[in-house]
């Protein structure tokens, strides 16, 4: 029998699942990203799962105010 030394989180597993659903459904609108953006779109999308309670425009904009172009 093999055991498997798992290491112990804060997340839940659902969380992650719920992560990969939220990416497959926004990729899934550009049908298909180009593998060079592809780490971009990820980064993108981690950004809006995590902020998706709030306002992404305020976000931005509070970003941009620290972060000028």
């Amino acid at each position: 029998m093999v055991t498997m030394n798992l290491p112990v989180v804060n997340g839940h597993i659902n969380g992650i699942e719920s992560f990969w659903s939220f990416a497959k459904r926004r990729l899934a609108k550009f049908n298909g990203v180009p593998e060079h953006t592809f780490c971009l779109h990820l980064k993108e999308t981690e950004f809006r799962f995590n902020h998706r309670r709030d306002n992404l425009y305020h976000q931005i904009l509070k970003l941009l105010r620290l972060n000028p172009l």
